[in-house]
């Protein structure tokens, strides 16, 4: 056992890992996010700071997660010092806090597009920032902040207070933005991989492969039996939904790190699954479901 003072109160506490374990155990509340570890990148709250004498009596804060057990210590917790210091280290998490948790607008989104991330950024300003967010997991923001179905607003939070937050407008607004820029996002490439991939159909499934392996450093070919690349985006969705210079010009977006689209190569026809295994080391169907659905 450890004798240490905890505001003004001697206790005997087993060893512990650090101060803020022990006071823990003891059952003394020490604010802190110390626990919180679903960061890749461990960052300090500063919300655990505590006060320890000297010996000479004067005073000196510390972190209660870094401060081992030692006989003799002696512990503030509480003092209007403490306060102001746990009052600025909460005003800097929050400063460029965004969110950690998985909103409902999120769990909504089929492709589990990072909302409230890119909304923050929007809100900032920072549509480039947005559109970073967006392609992680959507790599078509232009045409899909055209004509998705908008579940995320279905579940937006903020209808039970007036109205959902225009989310889908908002992604299409930072894509346009993005668009028009000198410099339109792209993604760094990966170290090449010298392995070859061949995806057959240019519909969504087929070009957000193709994106993120050609990403990945990947030497992707997608093969396209329609005249033109974009499946069912193009031939599928009206022009007044989505016109198709925009599609165009997203796709050129995703080729532009290395990404080739093959157009008037049919499966069965042109190439067929013999030759691809042999001349590629995957292939990858995304032929698509366009049968139509009855009224």
């Amino acid at each position: 056992m450890i004798d240490i003072t905890i505001d003004g109160t001697t206790l005997s506490l087993p060893k512990a890992g650090n101060l803020l374990k022990a006071a823990k155990n003891a059952g003394i509340n020490i604010p802190s996010l110390c626990d919180y570890s679903h960061r890749q990148e461990r960052q300090h709250c500063n919300l655990c700071q505590v006060q320890i004498k000297n010996h000479d009596g004067s005073l000196r804060c510390v972190r209660a997660c870094e401060t081992p057990l030692e006989t003799g210590l002696e512990v503030i917790t509480q003092s209007s010092h403490l306060s102001h210091l746990r009052q600025q280290a909460l005003k800097d998490i929050l400063s460029d806090h965004f969110a950690d948790c998985e909103a409902p607008c999120q769990t909504a989104c089929p492709a589990g597009v990072d909302v409230q991330s890119y909304l923050y950024h929007i809100g900032r300003g920072d549509h480039k920032e947005a559109v970073k967010v967006i392609k992680q997991t959507l790599p078509l923001p232009l045409s899909i902040g055209r004509v998705c179905p908008a579940f995320c607003e279905a579940q937006c939070r903020r209808g039970l207070v007036d109205e959902p937050v225009a989310i889908r407008q908002l992604k299409r607004h930072a894509a346009d933005l993005d668009l028009h820029d000198a410099e339109s996002y792209v993604p760094p490439k990966a170290p090449a991989t010298n392995k070859r991939i061949a995806i057959i159909g240019s519909g969504p499934a087929g070009l957000t492969a193709g994106y993120y392996l050609s990403n990945n450093g990947h030497d992707v070919t997608i093969m396209e039996s329609a005249p033109k690349a974009g499946g069912w985006l193009r031939y599928g969705i009206p022009e007044y939904r989505l016109p198709k210079d925009i599609l165009d010009k997203e796709i050129e977006l995703l080729t532009r790190n290395g990404l080739k689209i093959k157009t008037g190569v049919e499966l069965g026809r042109n190439t067929n699954l013999t030759e691809l295994v042999a001349n590629y080391d995957a292939v990858c169907l995304a032929i698509g479901a366009q049968k139509a659905v009855p009224m």
